[in-house]
């Protein structure tokens, strides 16, 4: 299959995006990694800005996408809920691209939220609210903040996924499996229970 170019700064500038950042990557450096010049990106995205809006939009609707399945798995919301979340902790490594972009927008996205005109991770996140909303219509998740649930769930889910190579290296392979196999467990029993 021929990959067209827009299509392999696309793959690398998501790379490159997660692992440094939206300000610790350059449209220089995409361009590189290409083997394209720094006028053949600015044809297809004329700003890095647009570059990066670009991939935020393929995230959140990879992300959606997620969320649709889940719901897909039941008609009970907080099993949806549960299957999304469990499903976010076994992703492929393009997966777990995705899921750092999302955590870095949240948190590295302080200079360049003035300037936002488009919001692509709102509907994800007005998704995942929604379905809290209807599980504590049917008595789950009483007494908690739809957002703030979520928001605590997808935290705890970021962090464990980025932090999974630290910790192979901290720990033996079997505390490792074990600990893997105990966060999955604790994050099942927070999204079950009502």
């Amino acid at each position: 299959m021929n990959t067209s170019t827009r299509d392999r700064l696309l793959e690398v500038a998501e790379d490159l995006f997660s692992k440094n950042g939206f300000y610790g990557t350059s449209i220089n450096d995409v361009a590189k990694q290409v083997n394209v010049s720094k006028q053949a990106l600015l044809h297809h995205f004329s700003t890095k800005e647009s570059l990066y809006a670009e991939i935020l939009k393929g995230a959140a609707e990879r992300l959606i996408t997620d969320v649709h399945t889940a719901k897909q798995s039941s008609n009970e919301p907080h099993l949806q809920l549960r299957e999304f979340f469990l499903t976010m902790i076994h992703h492929d490594n393009s997966g777990l691209r995705v899921v750092i972009l999302l955590m870095r927008e949240l948190l590295d996205n302080r200079e360049r939220a003035h300037d936002a005109k488009k919001w692509f991770l709102r509907p994800f996140l007005d998704e995942l609210v929604e379905m809290t909303n209807n599980a504590q219509k049917n008595g789950y998740y009483q007494g908690l903040h739809p957002l703030v649930f979520v928001y605590d769930l997808l935290g705890s889910v970021q962090y464990f996924l980025i932090s999974k190579p630290t910790l192979r290296k901290l720990y033996s392979e079997s505390e490792y499996v074990q600990f893997e196999k105990a966060f999955e467990k604790h994050l099942e029993t927070r999204l079950t229970n009502a």
